[in-house]
């Protein structure tokens, strides 16, 4: 198994394992949502190790749960626990304890796939599994990992009212990869095209793995996007489902901001309930982040969008006609949804040129003490990438997902926006321009201006 990326997390879970093989039992937390790679990379890290890996399944009893785990044990630890192991276990303490016995001697690793399942039979399993680790663990060369894809109850069971507060050794949360790391499942694409990709497919590696490098983006996104049954279309309500229950108006506000309603107000008008709750839960699951404007002299209302670039995209273009495209119409939904297509690209385009000018503060090109962001004045300016040392402006910045050349006309108009910020820009500040075309001969004659390309933002 090859694993792209996910560098720290190896290194997380070798250390565990080093010090569980010490006699210092180790329980490790990894959670995340969905598709993000959770088991492959616990099954590429159980490889050639003493394991048991079982995965709870939804709208199981606990009793079939129990089971299945003696079954999984006698599959996978073979004769040396054969005779140990009974035909099912009188509840989650037993089976728990005798997991323990079996890292007396040898180190055992034990993963607990999606563990929140089994808080549906049972409300008190970080509890248990809490007690069992304070009375019963001592120095047992065990290695305990739960994991999860409900982020929001994984967060609660290790939050200061959780069962597993203060009680992981490791707490590790894996997130979709970002652009420079998704760039790595498809090194044959053109910058641009890679960018496209990321567009649509966030940093989900069974996504990523599905584009083909040999199509365009159009052909691609008419396969995995606009057929019925295709991934692009229908892993998005899998993805939340794990999560949120959509009684609680989840997706009415994610549809909201998808459609262009960014302010606390505007997105309780068009989801037409209450949202500090629902925001709240979105925000802290991390569906949804809160963009505040940098610096001084700003909007003082802060804005927020959704947060994970695949369910952007599904929520901006596939959502509303999912069911034409279900129905065999994803051609003509295809063509009918290009301009909201546009419309996210640029949106991508621009979260990762802050992303790229944060990478230049750690690579030395800005200064250290730098913070990266945006910055809008309600109905007057707004400038896509601001660079603040302290309140100095250091880089002004605008993007465009557009092949025409930058020009000098586009610098005037920056400086113009520029001159709203509280501290106007210095003799040493750098103007930036993010796009797909380079800048003209003028424009580049200009010490002051820098110009990047997509391929910059992928290193």
């Amino acid at each position: 198994m090859n694993v792209i990326g996910r560098a720290t997390e190896l290194a997380a879970l070798g250390s565990a394992w080093a010090r569980a093989g010490d006699g210092d039992p180790q329980l490790v937390v990894v959670w995340g949502r969905r598709r993000v790679g959770k088991t492959y990379l616990l099954t590429h890290f159980a490889q050639d190790k003493r394991a048991v890996y079982f995965t709870a399944t939804r709208q199981d009893s606990e009793q079939r749960q129990l089971r299945r785990l003696a079954d999984r044990l006698r599959e996978q630890l073979g004769d040396e626990v054969r005779d140990l192991i009974p035909e099912t276990f009188a509840g989650w303490e037993a089976a728990l304890r005798l997991l323990i016995r079996l890292a007396d001697r040898d180190p055992l690793l034990v993963v607990l796939d999606e563990a929140p399942r089994l808080v549906v039979g049972r409300s008190d399993f970080a509890d248990l599994v809490s007690a069992i680790w304070e009375n019963d663990v001592r120095d047992q060369r065990l290695m305990l990992v739960l994991t999860g894809s409900a982020v929001a109850v994984m967060e609660e069971m290790l939050g200061p009212h959780g069962g597993l507060h203060r009680r992981a050794s490791v707490e590790q949360r894996m997130d979709p990869f970002q652009l420079v790391d998704a760039r790595q499942f498809l090194p044959g694409l053109s910058p641009e095209a890679a960018i496209e990709a990321y567009a649509a497919c966030g940093g989900y590696p069974l996504h990523l793995r599905r584009w083909r490098a040999d199509q365009s983006t159009h052909d691609n996104l008419r396969e995995l996007a606009f057929t019925p049954g295709g991934i692009l279309v229908r892993d998005a309500p899998d993805i939340l489902s794990e999560d949120l229950d959509w009684r609680g108006g989840y997706e009415r506000v994610m549809v909201a901001m998808a459609g262009g309603a960014r302010r606390r107000s505007r997105i309780a008008g068009r989801a037409q309930q209450r949202i500090d709750y629902t925001l709240d839960r979105l925000r802290r699951a991390g569906y949804v982040r809160v963009v505040r404007s940098i610096g001084a002299g700003g909007s003082p209302d802060p804005l927020y969008e959704i947060a994970d670039t695949y369910l952007a995209y599904w929520f901006a273009v596939l959502r509303d006609d999912a069911d034409l495209i279900e129905g065999g119409q994803g051609g003509a939904v295809q063509q009918r949804t290009d301009g909201r297509w546009q419309r996210h690209l640029a949106w991508v385009f621009e979260a990762e040129a802050r992303a790229h000018a944060q990478r230049m503060v750690s690579g030395g090109a800005l200064p250290p003490d730098a913070i990266v962001g945006r910055w809008w004045q309600d109905e007057t300016a707004e400038i896509d990438v601001l660079a603040l040392s302290g309140e100095q402006p250091v880089l002004v910045g605008e993007c465009r997902w557009q092949a025409r050349e930058v020009t000098e006309r586009d610098l005037v108009e920056l400086r113009r926006r520029a001159g709203h910020l509280p501290e106007p820009p210095g003799a040493q500040a750098t103007y930036a321009f993010w796009s797909q075309g380079g800048p003209t001969e003028s424009l580049a004659r200009h010490p002051d201006v820098r110009t990047f390309t997509p391929s910059d933002l992928l290193v």
